[in-house]
């Protein structure tokens, strides 16, 4: 990120911190840092597993989904705490580095509370502000305007149309300086595939991205830029690529999932201007989803499902519709879901519906058929057994009881 742009990201990021009370910094991803990250992290990070290794990263990732979707994405921490990031371009359209806005808790506060880690979160969060999903919408706009105002680059990412042509060309060119050299002996490098194979396997991220690029480059070459050919070649490129960051350790279900999208998005491009600008982008960012992002994405997801089911526990979820939401698989989702929260997602919806129906079962005048109804659980019968396996107790005993005789279900517990 160059300097002056650097200075206008770090200037309104306090303008925005001042206006809103929401902790607001900057991501140069370039340097691949924050610009003047406090020294001390906030207390309720040292109960994340994960923040040394992944707080950076967490965020990276939340400003590239922002450059992929219009400039503004919601995402959150393994910690389930809320942030919204705003893409930066430079003025050749690339993603330069963002702003991030959180620590916030999103939605009901008590709902967090139970899901937290441990209970000492509880009093270090208690100052955090608590937004509503359709104010963290409205901060989204407003940094998203932000962020364009401090680019002069549409989130659209118009203005990289020139500038991925370069690349493209740049590496056209030295391909042609190597075969007019070589005295026209030169045939596309398969050993190079190879290479580049080995570099996604052995996890060199830097060197994966110089040789795409290079390949790239050859393909359109070597294809003598006909349009069906270079498709062709792109997708075998793509395949390959594909088998090697499985085996770097790169999900196969997520791999899959960009295959798919990626396989409809070549064949319905009708010119090579349309293709090249998309592909160089496009394929960089594939890497880095393999090296950086696959494991953030499921924290998020898990998360953003937990959100839709708090949201929806009193109508009728369905697995197909709780996948949908997430845009994941059924099969990915669940086996996902188990692995972050350790628990079943059948098993945490119950949980959240329990919990629910304990608060209305305290009002004697809400007979049990009614509670199980605004609970989301289709008939009685059905609620009282899983009431009495996850409480230990009928519903009855516990009215009866005024709740006394049991301790609090905190949910994400086995």
């Amino acid at each position: 990120m160059e300097e002056s742009l650097r200075e206008r990201c770090l200037k309104y990021s306090r303008h925005f911190s001042g206006l809103c009370g929401i902790s607001c910094s900057v991501i140069d991803m370039s340097l691949h840092c924050f610009l003047e990250s406090p020294e001390d992290p906030p207390v309720f990070c040292a109960h994340c597993s994960s923040y040394n290794q992944m707080r950076l990263s967490t965020h990276c990732y939340g400003c590239s989904e922002a450059y992929r979707w219009n400039g503004r994405y919601v995402y959150y921490c393994p910690l389930g705490l809320a942030f919204v990031a705003s893409s930066v371009s430079d003025d050749r359209g690339e993603l330069a580095g963002g702003l991030i806005a959180g620590p916030v808790i999103m939605g009901n506060y008590q709902d967090t509370l139970q899901e937290l880690p441990c209970k000492e979160m509880a009093s270090e969060i208690s100052n955090l502000p608590v937004v509503t999903p359709r104010q963290m919408t409205d901060l989204s706009e407003i940094l998203a305007a932000v962020t364009f105002s401090i680019s002069g680059i549409p989130h659209s990412k118009a203005g990289s149309f020139v500038y991925e042509q370069e690349r493209l060309l740049n590496s056209i060119y030295d391909v042609k300086e190597k075969y007019v050299t070589s005295g026209g002996e030169t045939t596309y490098p398969i050993e190079s595939e190879k290479k580049l194979q080995a570099l996604i396997r052995g996890r060199d991220k830097a060197g994966s991205r110089e040789l795409l690029n290079q390949l790239l480059g050859e393909i359109f070459f070597f294809s003598n830029f006909n349009l069906e050919e270079i498709k062709a070649r792109v997708l075998e490129l793509l395949v390959l690529i594909s088998r090697a960051s499985i085996d770097a350790g790169a999900d196969v279900q997520e791999i899959f999932g960009f295959n798919n999208e990626y396989l409809q998005k070549i064949e319905s491009f009708q010119s090579i201007d349309e293709l090249s600008v998309w592909l160089t982008g496009i394929m960089h960012r594939f890497i880095d989803y393999t090296f950086d992002f696959s494991r953030i994405k499921h924290i998020d997801a898990v998360y953003k499902t937990m959100e839709y089911v708090r949201a929806n526990y009193d109508k009728k979820l369905s697995l197909d519709e709780i996948a949908k939401n997430a845009f994941l698989s059924k099969a990915y989702l669940s086996s996902i879901f188990k692995e972050e929260i350790g628990e079943s997602l059948t098993n945490y919806i119950n949980r959240v519906r329990i919990e629910k129906s304990r608060v209305l079962l305290l009002d004697k005048e809400i007979s049990l058929i009614d509670i199980a109804n605004l609970c989301g659980f289709e008939d009685q019968s059905y609620f009282t057994r899983v009431f009495k396996k996850i409480v230990g107790i009928s519903p009855k005993k516990y009215r009866d009881s005024r709740g006394a005789a049991v301790t609090p279900v905190k949910l994400g517990e086995k």
